[in-house]
C-alpha cells in the first residue's frame, strides 16, 4: 500500500480546540499520523469509524478511541487531501468510503465550501463590528434544538465511558421527580442522571441533560436544597448558557462546524470541559434569579437557594469539596444576599417544602463513596 502523505486536522485530548495540523498516511493496515512537537500516532484500520458531516454531509471524519476511552478525530485538510485519502485507503476501509467514491468525479464540495466561505465572512465581519459575545450569540441562535440535543446526547455517551453514571435508584428518582416539576412546559425533553463523584457539583449538557454528583446529594440536608441546585442548572439549559459557553470555548472556527451540523468535532474538543465550566458573574446571577422564579412557579420553597449556597460558602477553604461554580466566584456572598432579598420582597404563600422521603434518598448506595 502506498504511503502517500496527506494533510489533516487531528482533534483529541490535550490538543488545541481548533485542531492540530498534521501529516498522515496509510501503510500496512494502519493510519500513521506525524504531528509536530509531539509523539507520532499509529491507529489500526480496524479501529477507525468513518462518518460524514458538514454542509450536505460532504466532510469526512475518521473517528477512533484512544486510551482511557478518549475520543480522537482526523479530518482531511482539503479537497486535494481527501483525494489522496481515497487513492490510498486500504481495501478493508473502502466500504466506509462508498459515499465519497460515488461523488468523487462530481463537484461535491462546491456548496459546502460556499456555505463555509460565506459563514466565515459573516463571522469575520461580526468579529469586527458586533463584538465577540454577539458572534457567539449568533452562532448559538443558529443551532437548532434538535442539533443541540444531538450534541448533548453525544457528549453524554462519552461521559458514560467513565462508568460512573447512574440512571436508576432512589437518588436518580428524586432528581427526576424534582426536575420534572421544575420543567413543566419546557421546550426541552430533559434527562436526569447521577454521577458517582466525591466533588460537590452538578452540571447541564446542551439539550436538557442534567447530571448531579452523588456528593452534592449527600451534602444536601433536604429535597428543597437539591431543588435549588436543579433550578439553577435548568436555567443554564433554558437560557442556553451551557451551549453558549461551549461555543465560546470552542473558538469561532469550530463553533461554525456546530452551526453547519458537525457535532463530532465539537464533542471531541469539549468533552474534557464538562463538569468544570466557569460561567461569568452576570450569567450566574441570571441563573440564580430565574431559578428563584422557577421554584416559585413550581410552588417549591426557594429557601434552599440560600441555605445550600451558605453551607458551601462556609466550606470554601476545602478546595477538594467546594465546586468551581462556588469557590471560583468572589461574589458568592453577594449572590446569597440577592436571593435573601428576593425571598423577602416576593414571598410565596403557595410554596411548600417538598415531601420526598429524604431518608430513603440519602440511604441510596450510590451516595456511598470509597475514600
Amino acid at each position: 500500500m502506498s504511503n502517500s502523505p496527506f494533510k489533516a486536522f487531528v482533534f483529541g485530548p490535550n490538543l488545541p480546540v481548533n485542531g492540530l495540523l498534521v501529516s498522515a498516511y496509510f501503510k500496512d493496515e494502519q493510519l500513521h499520523i506525524a504531528a509536530p512537537n509531539t509523539e507520532n500516532l499509529t491507529v489500526d484500520i480496524s479501529a477507525l469509524q468513518v462518518t460524514a458531516g458538514g454542509f450536505d454531509h460532504t466532510e469526512c471524519f475518521m473517528n477512533w478511541q484512544g486510551q482511557n476511552a478518549s475520543h480522537w478525530i482526523l479530518k482531511p485538510f482539503s479537497k486535494d487531501d481527501m483525494a489522496v485519502v481515497l487513492e490510498t485507503i486500504p481495501a478493508t476501509l473502502k466500504p466506509q468510503f462508498k459515499h465519497w467514491h460515488r461523488k468523487r468525479h462530481r463537484i461535491n464540495f462546491v456548496w459546502g465550501s460556499l456555505a463555509s466561505v460565506v459563514a466565515v465572512v459573516v463571522i469575520a465581519f461580526g468579529l469586527v463590528w458586533w463584538q465577540y459575545d454577539r458572534v457567539v450569540t449568533w452562532a448559538t441562535d443558529h443551532v437548532t434544538i434538535s442539533k443541540e440535543q444531538e450534541l448533548g446526547t453525544t457528549l453524554l455517551e462519552q461521559i458514560k465511558g467513565d462508568g460512573n453514571i447512574v440512571e436508576h435508584g432512589a437518588a436518580v428518582q428524586a432528581v427526576s421527580k424534582i426536575g420534572t416539576q421544575l420543567t413543566q412546559g419546557s421546550r426541552y425533553q430533559y434527562k436526569w442522571l447521577v454521577k458517582k463523584d466525591k466533588s460537590i457539583n452538578a452540571f447541564a449538557l446542551p439539550g436538557g441533560i442534567v447530571i448531579v454528583h452523588s456528593a452534592l446529594i449527600k451534602k444536601a440536608d433536604n429535597a428543597d436544597e437539591l431543588a435549588a441546585v436543579l433550578a439553577h442548572e435548568i436555567q443554564h439549559v433554558e437560557q442556553r448558557h451551557a451551549l453558549k459557553n461551549m461555543v465560546h470555548n470552542l473558538g469561532w472556527a469550530a463553533a461554525l462546524m456546530v452551526v453547519l451540523g458537525d457535532v463530532n468535532i465539537a464533542t471531541a474538543v469539549i468533552v474534557h470541559q464538562i463538569g468544570s465550566m466557569y460561567f461569568s458573574r452576570d450569567v450566574e446571577d441570571e441563573a440564580d434569579r430565574l431559578a428563584f422564579k422557577a421554584l416559585v412557579k413550581a410552588q417549591i420553597v426557594p429557601d434552599g437557594l440560600v441555605s445550600f449556597f451558605t453551607k458551601l460558602q462556609k466550606e470554601e477553604g476545602s478546595a477538594a469539596e467546594v465546586p468551581e461554580w462556588i469557590s471560583s466566584h468572589p461574589a458568592t456572598a453577594e449572590r446569597i444576599k440577592t436571593m435573601q432579598k428576593l425571598i423577602q420582597e416576593q414571598p410565596c404563600a403557595a410554596c411548600k417544602p417538598l415531601t420526598l422521603d429524604w431518608k430513603r434518598v440519602k440511604a441510596d448506595k450510590v451516595l456511598v463513596l470509597k475514600e
